[in-house]
């Protein structure tokens, strides 16, 4: 039935528990899984700083997420027997998992939903949310109880 499932992660335990099912899924499907993290935008940044800054700034957060994968691998045990990568984009979390969605070749997102205010979900709503909107493929959206 799925043959390539997106999970999007922001290293919440919503999203971990997320991965857990996504993982699952994959597993009992035979399907490929590909963990997306989105770095949030920080084009405004090298206003504020020097670009060797930027540049270290930049290497430090690729490198504490691509950390935070490999803590996926020993949190779940399955991924290793499952295929699998990891992606990265840069910029807006809905913006980015809808641009991956629609250039991949997915059947299925799992995604976490977690609180947020009442007044800042009233403005903006929570990413899973504008994700289910525009997706043009099924969203599973879980909800650590």
């Amino acid at each position: 039935m799925f043959k390539n499932i997106l999970s999007m992660t922001d290293f919440s335990d919503d999203a971990e528990y997320a991965i857990s099912i996504a993982v699952e899924l994959a597993k009992s499907f035979n399907a490929n899984l590909t963990i997306l993290h989105v770095i949030h935008d920080e084009s405004q940044l090298p206003f504020y700083l020097s670009s060797i800054q930027f540049e270290s700034l930049n290497e430090a957060i690729v490198a504490e997420v691509e950390r935070k994968f490999k803590d996926y691998e020993k949190k779940y045990s399955d991924l290793k027997s499952i295929q699998y990568k990891t992606k990265i984009r840069r910029g807006s979390s809905y913006a980015q998992g809808i641009i991956e969605i629609e250039e991949g070749n997915y059947d299925l997102v799992v995604i976490g939903s977690h609180g947020q205010s009442a007044l800042k979900k009233f403005f903006y709503g929570s990413t899973s949310e504008k994700i289910i909107r525009r997706s043009p493929i099924s969203v599973l959206v879980t909800k650590k109880v």
